[in-house]
């Protein structure tokens, strides 16, 4: 096998990830990496819009948190920053919700092509959906 083979399957896929809460951002970093993923960070849209600006870092799937926006705003919101970004519409973009009621705990709603949901009761209903959505080799 070529090297450059073998270093492409060693490449960690990437996430963007939006996460203004202070509290939050770190517990969910260290998830993130220990489940095998490559981070940049955005403590808000503007700031997620300026770091991919310009091809700037490409990533492998956009996590946003529902902080101040309904979802179907972050949803678009996630869109125009993939666009911004010059990356294809096949980015998946997942928006942990923040306040729903019992009936949709647990659950992972598609909203469009590649645009989820998740209405989370644990940490490893994200894991399992990231893993689906962008394998970790």
């Amino acid at each position: 096998m070529k090297r450059e083979m073998i270093e492409d399957a060693l490449i960690q896929p990437t996430i963007l990830l939006v996460e203004p809460d202070d509290k939050v951002r770190p517990s969910l970093m260290d998830n993130l990496h220990s489940w095998g993923y490559t981070l940049i960070v955005a403590l808000s849209e503007t700031d997620a819009m300026q770091r991919v600006q310009g091809k700037g870092e490409p990533f492998d799937l956009l996590l946003m948190n529902q902080v101040g926006h309904s979802v179907a705003e972050l949803v678009a919101i996630g869109r125009d920053i993939c666009q911004h970004a010059g990356l294809p519409p096949s980015i998946p973009v997942v928006v942990m919700a923040e306040c729903y009621g019992d009936d949709l705990e647990g659950q992972d709603v598609q909203m469009g092509d590649y645009e989820y949901v998740a209405y989370l009761e644990d940490g490893q209903q994200l894991k399992e959906l990231l893993y689906l959505l962008c394998p970790v080799p």
